[in-house]
C-alpha cells in the first residue's frame, strides 16, 4: 500500500530541511551504524566513504525517491541500477531492516521536535516502500543467477599489461570449482573482494568484464588509480540529486576507518594498486555473480548500429561488446572511438577485429580527458570527436545505439555532443566508475 496523502505531505514538508542538513544525516547515521554493526565495514568501498560519495548517494536516493513517491516511474532506472549493485555485494532483505533504523534515527537527529510521531510514521512507510521495491527486484535477481548467488572462489589464471605504461592490467580468472560459468551480457561488471594485509575488514571493487563470455574464465581490467589533490576535499553541495551533496565529515569517516598499522583503507588505488603490484598467476580472489544494468542486449534480433565511445579503462566493457558482437557474425555496424593519454587499452585486439569485419569504423584520439574528473576540459580530443562526420558516429540511422563509458566529464562532454545532434536519450547509455548514477544536466 502506498502513501496516504496526508503521509506524502508529511514526508515531502521535511524535504528541504533534510536536504540543507544531508552532510548530519550521513555523520550520524554511518557512525551509529558501524558502531554498532561493525561487520557492515566488508560492504562498503572505503574510498567512496572517506570522499563522502556513498553516503551522499544513499541519503539523495532515499529523498529523491520520496521527492518522487507519486511519480515512482521516474526512478526505475536508478532504483535498478541500485538493485543491481546490492546483489553483486551480496545485500539480502535483513540488510534494510538495519539501514532503516539508523536512518530514521539520523532523520529525527536532524529534524528534532519536527520529527513527530506522525512524521516519523509516515517515513518509516516511505523509507520500506522503496526497500521492498528494490528487494523484491534483487530476488528476482538472485533467482536469475541460479545456484551462483554469493561469493566464488577464482584463481588468477593470466595477468596482462594493456598498455606500455603498466598502469592498465587485465587478469583472466578461472572457477576453483572448475564448473562452467553462466555467459553475461556484455558489459556488466563483477564485484571482487580481496583480503588485504594490514587491514581489517574486506575491500570490495567492481571491475567490468572486458571480453566475449566464455565458459571457463572471466577477465577484468583494472586501471591503477592514482587519485588527485580533491580525492579528501569533496565539492561541498546540496544533496539535490543522486550525486549531489556536501563532504562526509570527519566524524563520519572515522567510522569506517578499518585501519591496521599504517595502511590507510581510503587511500586512492588500495584495490587497483596491490591487484597490479602484488597478485601474479596463481594467486586466489573471489567473486560475484556478474551484474549490472549497462550492457548491450546480445539477444535482440535489432542489428541497427552501435557506437562504442570510451575513455581510458572505460575500453574494457565496451571491448566486451565489441568481441561480442564480432563473435555473433551478423555484420552488425560498429564503430570503435578511443581517447587515451598514452597507450591506448586493447588498440591492437580493436584493430585485428577490425581487419576481418569490414563493417567496423575506429578513431582514436590522444586525449587529457582520459585521465579523470579533475582535468580541465581543454582538450583537442573536443575538435576531433566534434569534427568526427555522420557516418563515424552512425548519426543518420535513427536507430543507433551508443555506449559511453569514461570519467564523468567525459561522458559529459559526449553526451551534450550527442543530444545537440538530436540523439535522444533513450538511446545513449553511460556507465559511472563510482557510486552512484550518471546523468546529463538539464539545461
Amino acid at each position: 500500500m502506498g502513501l496516504t496523502r496526508r503521509e506524502a505531505e508529511l514526508v515531502n514538508e521535511t524535504i528541504p530541511a533534510l536536504r540543507q542538513h544531508g552532510e548530519h544525516i550521513s555523520t550520524v547515521f554511518y557512525k551509529s551504524m558501524l558502531r554498532d554493526h561493525p561487520e557492515l565495514n566488508h560492504y562498503f568501498n572505503s574510498v567512496n566513504m572517506h570522499t563522502g560519495r556513498q553516503p551522499r548517494a544513499l541519503t539523495a536516493l532515499i529523498l529523491a525517491f520520496a521527492s518522487n513517491i507519486v511519480n515512482i516511474s521516474e526512478l526505475t532506472p536508478k532504483l535498478e541500477r541500485v538493485a543491481q549493485k546490492h546483489v553483486s555485494l551480496v545485500i539480502h532483505p535483513e540488510h534494510y531492516e538495519i539501514v532503516a533504523k539508523y536512518l530514521i534515527r539520523a532523520f529525527s537527529a536532524v529534524l528534532g521536535p519536527a520529527m513527530t510521531a506522525e512524521v516519523n510514521a509516515a517515513w518509516t512507510k516511505a523509507y520500506w516502500l522503496m526497500a521492498k521495491m528494490l528487494t523484491g527486484r534483487e530476488a528476482i535477481i538472485y533467482k536469475e543467477f541460479g545456484a551462483w548467488t554469493n561469493w566464488r572462489a577464482f584463481t588468477i589464471s593470466k595477468k596482462t599489461p594493456e598498455t606500455i605504461e603498466g598502469d592498465i592490467v587485465s587478469f583472466n580468472l578461472a572457477p576453483v570449482d572448475g564448473k562452467p560459468l553462466p555467459p553475461y551480457k556484455p558489459g556488466q561488471y563483477v564485484t571482487i573482494r580481496l583480503k588485504i594485509k594490514g587491514l581489517k575488514y574486506c575491500q570490495l571493487r567492481q571491475y567490468s568484464l572486458s571480453d566475449a563470455p566464455r565458459p571457463d574464465s572471466y577477465r577484468i581490467t583494472v586501471k591503477r588509480d592514482i587519485g588527485s589533490g580533491e580525492d579528501s576535499k569533496p565539492p561541498s553541495r546540496q544533496f539535490g540529486s543522486l550525486d549531489d551533496g556536501p563532504p562526509i565529515s570527519s566524524a563520519a569517516s572515522s567510522a569506517s576507518d578499518s585501519s591496521i598499522g599504517s595502511v590507510r583503507p581510503h587511500r586512492p588505488g588500495l584495490v587497483s594498486g596491490t591487484l597490479i603490484d602484488d597478485f601474479q598467476v596463481g594467486d586466489a580472489v573471489e567473486l560475484t555473480h556478474p551484474s549490472g544494468e549497462f550492457f548491450l542486449d546480445t539477444d535482440d534480433p535489432n542489428t541497427s548500429p552501435v557506437v562504442l565511445i570510451s575513455a581510458g579503462a572505460g575500453a574494457g566493457p565496451l571491448y566486451a561488446i565489441l568481441k561480442t558482437v564480432s563473435e555473433q557474425g551478423k555484420g552488425r555496424p560498429m564503430s570503435w572511438i578511443q581517447a587515451s593519454r598514452h597507450d591506448a587499452p586493447f588498440r591492437e585486439r580493436v584493430e585485428k577485429i577490425a581487419q576481418d569485419d569490414p563493417n567496423i569504423r575506429l578513431k582514436f584520439f590522444r586525449s587529457r580527458l582520459a585521465d579523470g574528473d579533475v582535468i580541465s576540459l581543454t582538450s583537442r580530443f573536443q575538435e576531433d570527436f566534434i569534427g568526427l562526420n555522420w557516418e563515424d558516429l552512425w548519426l543518420h540511422d535513427k536507430m543507433t545505439q551508443y555506449f559511453v563509458c569514461g570519467p564523468e566529464k567525459f561522458m559529459t562532454e559526449i553526451g551534450g555532443h550527442l543530444l545537440k545532434n538530436g540523439i535522444p536519450e533513450s538511446r545513449i547509455k553511460y556507465e559511472l566508475y563510482s557510486v552512484g548514477s550518471f546523468e546529463m544536466k538539464k539545461n
